[in-house]
């Protein structure tokens, strides 16, 4: 993990971020001995005399203790530089003679002349001036983006007020903190109110936004779940719809054969009196000969139209079979609707029941 910087030992310059050096760099200096940075700001002291005159350069030998003591800053000043360049910075500047000129030197390698940095402060300027909320930008990065512009500005010489920044701010958000920024302006005033608090009330209105927007995105998984629920509802009120329909169907033809004439005619079983059904007139077929029935009741020429209508019923029975396999349907709903006939065989005696043939339709 990353641990703090010394307060005994000066920022190191590798020759990268000389701004973030230079910065750091002047608070250390001020830090251990202003005295020091008045020497690196403002250039040596150099004892001198007056002559006649006339202002000469003192010998060393004529130094007096104030001038030893300043000359000492100087010194100190060039060394505290000294230690915090590395050995490729350290050959650019140690032929320097004073903090002063090895402070001018690397200003001007890094930061340029004073038309490069002309240059450099109308190009923030006009940065500073069109600067606007990204899209996909959230309020702590638009915010450290808006402080390098100024900061490096500030370097160069271009202060913008607190009332300017925060105004600048407000005009840079996007549409959707239209009602934030109007609230904003209308209950706080800008000449007081700091950058800072600016933004901490942004990101606050930020988050609360967010969790709104993650409340909506899970509503509509709700809504699905219950219309999913609702089409199983749907079907299940339909497989009800189907099987009414088929009990409705199978109870009207049970009363439309009730209600036939001559459908099923019933023949005397055993054990019934002979006697009573011979009271009444005993019709002849003509088809078989025979009495006891009618033609249309002939128990041969049902017997021929019912082999027909059995081979026709199995092959529609396969297709059947076939086509619901093919189409996996389900065998749970199955309505059975049978029709019972008493059909008289031919070598059936009149004692004998009447055979009971069932004829299911799926």
């Amino acid at each position: 993990m990353l641990e703090g910087q010394s307060t005994h030992r000066p920022p190191l310059f590798i020759g990268s971020d000389y701004g973030y050096w230079k910065n750091r760099m002047i608070m250390y200096i001020k830090g251990q001995d202003y005295h020091v940075w008045r020497i690196i700001a403002n250039g040596p002291h150099i004892p001198t005399k007056t002559v006649e005159g006339a202002t000469l350069v003192k010998l060393e030998s004529e130094w007096n203790e104030t001038d030893v003591k300043l000359i000492e800053l100087n010194c100190k000043a060039m060394s505290t530089l000294y230690c915090a360049l590395d050995p490729i910075e350290y050959n650019r500047v140690s032929g320097c003679d004073s903090a002063k000129e090895i402070w001018d030197k690397l200003e001007v390698t890094y930061e340029g002349t004073n038309q490069v940095k002309e240059s450099k402060m109308n190009m923030l300027v006009h940065e500073y001036e069109l600067f606007v909320m990204k899209k996909d930008e959230n309020i702590s990065e638009m915010s450290t983006r808006f402080t390098n512009i100024v900061n490096c500005l500030k370097a160069l010489g271009k202060i913008y007020t607190n009332q300017e920044n925060v105004r600048k701010i407000l005009r840079s958000l996007p549409k959707r903190w239209e009602a934030k920024m109007t609230a904003i302006s209308e209950a706080r005033d800008l000449k007081v109110l700091t950058l800072e608090e600016l933004f901490g009330s942004l990101m606050t209105y930020e988050l609360e936004m967010n969790s709104k927007v993650e409340e909506e995105e899970v509503k509509p998984k709700k809504n699905f779940a219950l219309k999913s629920s609702h089409h199983d509802h749907d079907n299940s009120e339909e497989e009800r719809d189907e099987e009414e329909e088929i009990a409705l169907m199978t109870r009207n033809f049970k009363k439309f054969l009730k209600k036939k004439k001559g459908f099923g005619r019933r023949f005397p079983k055993k054990g019934e009196n002979k006697g009573e059904s011979s009271k009444t007139e005993t019709p002849t077929c003509y088809k078989c000969k025979k009495q006891g029935h009618y033609k249309n009741e002939c128990p041969q020429v049902n017997k021929e139209k019912m082999k027909y209508k059995k081979k026709a019923l199995k092959v529609t029975w396969d297709d059947s079979d076939e086509s619901d396999s093919d189409n996996n349907s389900s065998d749970n709903e199955v309505a059975n609707l049978c029709l019972l006939g008493y059909i008289n065989e031919s070598n059936i005696s009149e004692d004998e029941h009447a055979s009971f043939c069932p004829l299911a339709f799926q």
